[in-house]
């Protein structure tokens, strides 16, 4: 049994090892800096982004520089009622319209939008603090999904 197991985890390994497995987030090289970063729509949740984005800022000569836009903006809707018209379900839309400008020119455009549906709770307070873990969520998945948009851009 012990023997199994020795032989499932070398075999586990192996196949890791040799798949050619890199973390997204770990390149050691990106083939540009970002300079600027303009928030122009909700203040709390662009500041989210633009902490992620900060590992990206650089001034090296060698590296294309872009200067970014960010305009995110938060919406919740009831998505059902129950049979009194009470708010059943919740959905929250968090979209991102990224501006992506080099030399003061615009050269790309992205939008990013992240869904998240949930139910009511009598708490309000868990309802708030819940709606604030989702946000959070969207917010980190989005930034994720930036960082790849702007790291397979072919600038």
């Amino acid at each position: 049994m012990i023997k199994k197991i020795k032989y499932n985890y070398i075999l586990l390994f192996l196949f890791i090892v040799s798949c050619g497995y890199q973390p997204i987030f770990q390149k050691k090289e990106v083939n540009f800096a970002i300079g600027n970063i303009e928030s122009i729509g909700n203040e709390k949740l662009d500041k989210t982004i633009i902490k992620r984005l900060e590992n990206y800022k650089s001034f090296d000569s060698n590296k294309k520089t872009l200067d970014l836009e960010i305009n995110t903006k938060i919406e919740k809707f009831v998505s059902s009622k129950d049979t009194q018209g009470n708010p059943k379900t919740f959905r929250i839309e968090l979209s991102t319209m990224l501006k992506i400008y080099d030399s003061k020119k615009l050269i790309f455009t992205n939008n990013f939008l992240e869904i998240s549906n949930y139910n009511n709770m009598s708490s309000k307070f868990d309802l708030k603090t819940y709606e604030n873990k989702i946000e959070n969520n969207l917010l980190e998945k989005i930034s994720e999904d930036i960082i790849i948009f702007l790291e397979t851009l072919s600038i």
